[in-house]
This record gives structure tokens, C-alpha cells and sequence, in this order.
């Protein structure tokens, strides 16, 4: 159970921070969280390497989540980001061509 805990409550704060911040929760921290509760109560007469396989299972199944979920808006910042770029690039060319 103490394995869990640390886990549950930075996931908790997690999710309350971005709930305060943008008011909205992603589901794949929702799902790990919920998994997490219910794993800390499933491993209780298990031996530890036990409960530290499933929660490490269950904290890579969350980033892998949170990667592919995010993938869209990733891509969708680096090319605004790339645009961004390049429209200062052929700014910072066309006064150098005019001034220099």
C-alpha cells in the first residue's frame, strides 16, 4: 500500500492543478489514478516485488497513454512553432536586405 501512496497523491495533485489551471482533466491520468486505488487494494497480501511491478506496470501504461493522447497537440505546437520560425526568419532577412 505504501508503494501506491506516494504515486496516488502525486497523480491527485496532478490532477487538481490541471483542473485548477485549465479546468479540464485528462483521461489518462484519471484512469491511472483509478487503477492505482484499486491496485493498492488488490496487493495487499502480495509480496512487494509483487506490488512493484504492477504499479511500475501500471505508471508506464499511464506515460504511453499520455504520450499517444497528447500526439495530436504536440504535432499541432511544433508546427506552429516551425511557422512561428520561419515568419521571423523572412522578417529578420527582408530588413537586412532593406537596411544593410
Amino acid at each position: 500500500m505504501a508503494l501506491f501512496g506516494g504515486v496516488i497523491i502525486y497523480l491527485t495533485a496532478l490532477l487538481a492543478l490541471e483542473w485548477r489551471a485549465v479546468r479540464r482533466a485528462r483521461p489518462a491520468p484519471v484512469v491511472a489514478l483509478v487503477a492505482l486505488v484499486v491496485g493498492a487494494v488488490a496487493v495487499g497480501g502480495l509480496p512487494a516485488t509483487i506490488s512493484l511491478a504492477l504499479l511500475a506496470l501500471i505508471c508506464v501504461a499511464l506515460v504511453l497513454g499520455g504520450m499517444r493522447s497528447g500526439d495530436p497537440l504536440r504535432r499541432q505546437v511544433r508546427q506552429t512553432a516551425l511557422e512561428e520560425q520561419v515568419a521571423a526568419e523572412h522578417d529578420q532577412s527582408e530588413w537586412r536586405r532593406r537596411n544593410l
